[in-house]
């Protein structure tokens, strides 16, 4: 039998810096403090970028998976509420309708390009219609990534509740057929914005940060 390594961080986690091949943040209760903090690698204003995550959950109510933000304003935001997935740009969104999920790992893709709005999502391979939003607009460069938070901010306790993994993060757009083979071992590879083989994280709230004692890749 294997033995597993379960390594839990309460209200506030320090920072640290590691590989996070075959390791898992799982967020386990619905609060208002808890979230995952990541610090992307930018040194000047974004205007394009790939990002790439799974997730996992058995309860998609009201979701915030990943958004970009510097104090109160929030720059990049991709969050679903039942079946519909969303993305915003500045505050201006988009939706997307949809299947039911089934009970199984979501590989989420989205890319953005500023000098045309360009927005492509990726669904476990599942490509969606093209939207555009915000073009012409930049990404501050001083940004951090926050995970799992609460997406209802007038009441309490509607955080993500579920597992997240794998977390790139690029500063180019990936076609949407490259999206589709993000987790193939013979394709993967490391994002240079933030880079889940070395990786800033910090951890808020009730938050585990699970490893394999074998990793698998």
């Amino acid at each position: 039998m294997k033995i597993l390594v379960l390594l839990f961080m309460v209200t506030i986690g320090c920072c640290a810096k590691e590989d996070l091949r075959g390791a898992s943040f799982v967020f386990t209760q619905k609060s208002k403090t808890t979230k995952l903090v990541l610090k992307p690698n930018m040194t000047k204003p974004l205007s394009i970028f790939t990002v790439c995550l799974q997730a996992y959950t058995d309860n998609i109510q009201r979701d915030s998976l990943f958004k970009l933000v510097n104090g109160s304003k929030t720059y990049f935001h991709l969050y679903n509420v039942l079946d519909y997935y969303y993305i915003a740009i500045d505050n201006i969104q988009v939706s997307y309708k949809s299947s039911k999920e089934s009970l199984e790992w979501r590989l989420i893709c989205v890319s953005w390009e500023s000098k045309t709005g360009l927005i492509r999502l990726v669904v476990n391979g599942n490509i969606f219609p093209k939207r555009v939003l915000k073009p012409g607009f930049l990404i501050d460069p001083i940004v951090t990534a926050v995970l799992g938070q609460d997406l209802n901010y007038y009441t309490y306790g509607d955080s993500y509740v579920g597992e997240i993994r794998q977390v790139n993060m690029w500063d180019r757009a990936l076609h949407s057929t490259d999206m589709q083979l993000v987790s193939d071992v013979f394709f993967r590879r490391r994002g240079n914005i933030i880079d889940w083989e070395s990786v800033d994280y910090e951890i808020f709230g009730d938050v585990f940060l699970y490893k394999p004692s074998k990793k698998s890749y």
